[in-house]
C-alpha cells in the first residue's frame, strides 16, 4: 500500500484554510466593531499571539523530530484550533477574546514545523519546492474561498455567525488528516541530504587538489551554503516589517479608504486567489536553493508597501482597483518568499532546529504586531507604511549578505 502523501493529503488542509481565510480579516474587524476594542487592543493581541509562540516554538518545533512522527502533531494542532474557534463566538469580553486568539495561534503553530518535517522526510530534495508550492496553492485557494464566502454573506450573516462557522470547518480537516495522512516509515531524507552535501564538498575539494583544479583563495568547496545566522536575522526583520504593515490593514481600509466591509473582503479575496495561483509559478523559479526568490519577494514588498497610502487617495472606483492590485502583488511576493524560505530552511537547517527559525520569525512578528497598532495611533498610517518599507529594505540587505 502506497503511504506517501498525495493529493488527498493536500486536500486535508483545505477546510482549515477556508476557516483561516475567514478569520484573517474577520478577527480585526470583530474585535474593533463587534466587541468595541481599539487599535491598541488589536496590536496587543497580535503582539501577544506572536510573542507566545517564540518560547514555545523551540520546544514544539523539535517534537516531530524527537518522536519521529508528524501526523499526530498535525492532527492535534487542527483539533486544538477547532476547540478555540468553537469558544470564541461565545466571548463578549475584549480581554478574553484576546486570550482566546493567542491560544488559537499557539496551538496552530504546531502544524507548521510538523508539516515541514513530513514534507522533508517524505520527498526528495528536488521535489520539495514543488510540494511546498502545491500545498501553498491548496491553502491559498482555501483562504480565498473563505474570503469569498465572507464577501457574499457578511452583510446578511454578520460577524458572529461567520465566526461560528470556522470551528466545524477545522474539524473537517481533523477527520481528513486522520483518514488520509501517513508518516513515512523511516525518517532518512534529511540525513541523505546532509550526506550528499558532504560528499559534494569532498569531491570539489579533491578537484582543487588535482592538476586540473586550483588552490586559489576563491575555493568553492567552502562557503557555498547560506549563512543561516544572517538568514535567520533577515527573517526576523521581514516578519517585523510584514506584521507592522498588515496587522491593522483591514481597519485602515475601513476608516481611511472608507471602503464597505464587503468590498474589503472582496479585495482580500482577489488577493488570496492571485496569491494561491502564483504559488504554482513560484515553484518553477525556486530551483533547489530558494535564495533568489527570497530576495525578489522582499524587494517587491519594499515598493508595494509605499504605494498603499497614495492609492487610497485616488477617486473611486480607482481606489478599489488600486488597492486590490497592490494586495495581489503583495500576495505574489509572499508566495515567492514563503516557498524560498521554506526551501532554504528544510535544506540547510540542522535536524530539530526548524522551531528556532520559527522563533526568530515570531520575534519579528510580535514586535511588528505591537507597533502595527501603536504607530498609527500615535502618528499615522503613512508613517506606519514608511517604517515597514525601511524594515523590508534592511531584511533584503541581510538576505543579500546571508544567501550569497
Amino acid at each position: 500500500m502506497d503511504r506517501s502523501p498525495g493529493i488527498v493529503w493536500y486536500v486535508a488542509y483545505l477546510p482549515s484554510s477556508i476557516a483561516m481565510g475567514i478569520v484573517s480579516v474577520l478577527v480585526p474587524l470583530y474585535l474593533v466593531q463587534e466587541l468595541g476594542g481599539s487599535l491598541i487592543d488589536l496590536g496587543v493581541m497580535m503582539f501577544a499571539s506572536a510573542a507566545s509562540v517564540i518560547p514555545a516554538s523551540v520546544f514544539l518545533g523539535r517534537l516531530p523530530d524527537r518522536y519521529r512522527r508528524a501526523k499526530p502533531f498535525i492532527v492535534a494542532s487542527f483539533a486544538g484550533v477547532s476547540l478555540v474557534l468553537f469558544l470564541m463566538p461565545l466571548v463578549s469580553s475584549v480581554t478574553i477574546f484576546q486570550v482566546s486568539y493567542v491560544m488559537m495561534n499557539l496551538v496552530a503553530y504546531l502544524k507548521g514545523p510538523s508539516t515541514g518535517v513530513l514534507i522533508a522526510e517524505s520527498f526528495e530534495r528536488s521535489e520539495r519546492s514543488s510540494v511546498l508550492a502545491r500545498l501553498g496553492f491548496v491553502e491559498g485557494i482555501g483562504g480565498a474561498a473563505g474570503l469569498a464566502f465572507c464577501s457574499l454573506t457578511v452583510n446578511y450573516l454578520g460577524y458572529k455567525t461567520l465566526l461560528k462557522l470556522t470551528g466545524p470547518l477545522v474539524v473537517a480537516s481533523v477527520l481528513l488528516c486522520l483518514s488520509a495522512m501517513y508518516d513515512p516509515p523511516i525518517y532518512m531524507e534529511r540525513f541523505l541530504d546532509r550526506l550528499d552535501r558532504l560528499t559534494g564538498s569532498i569531491e570539489t575539494f579533491s578537484y582543487h587538489l588535482t592538476d586540473r583544479g586550483s588552490l586559489a583563495p576563491n575555493w568553492k568547496w567552502r562557503g557555498h551554503e547560506p549563512n543561516m545566522a544572517i538568514f535567520g536575522l533577515g527573517t526576523v526583520f521581514f516578519a517585523f516589517a510584514a506584521s507592522n504593515a498588515f496587522t491593522s490593514l483591514p481597519v485602515y481600509l475601513l476608516v481611511r479608504a472608507k471602503l464597505p466591509t464587503s468590498t474589503i473582503f472582496t479585495s482580500f479575496l482577489v488577493r488570496s486567489v492571485f496569491g494561491a495561483t502564483t504559488f504554482l509559478v513560484s515553484s518553477r523559479w525556486v530551483g533547489s536553493e530558494g535564495s533568489s526568490i527570497v530576495k525578489l519577494g522582499t524587494l517587491m514588498r519594499i515598493i508595494l508597501v509605499i504605494l498603499l497610502p497614495p492609492t487610497v487617495m485616488l477617486p473611486m472606483p480607482y481606489t478599489v482597483v488600486g488597492i486590490t492590485a497592490i494586495l495581489s502583488a503583495i500576495a505574489f511576493s509572499w508566495s515567492l518568499y514563503s516557498v524560498g524560505v521554506d526551501t532554504v530552511t528544510l535544506t540547510y537547517a540542522s535536524q530539530g532546529s526548524l522551531g528556532v527559525y520559527d522563533a526568530l520569525t515570531g520575534i519579528g512578528g510580535a514586535a511588528g504586531a505591537f507597533t502595527g497598532g501603536l504607530i498609527p495611533t500615535l502618528f499615522s498610517f503613512e508613517v506606519l507604511f514608511m517604517v515597514s518599507s525601511g524594515l523590508f529594505a534592511f531584511a533584503l540587505l541581510l538576505f543579500i549578505l546571508g544567501l550569497k
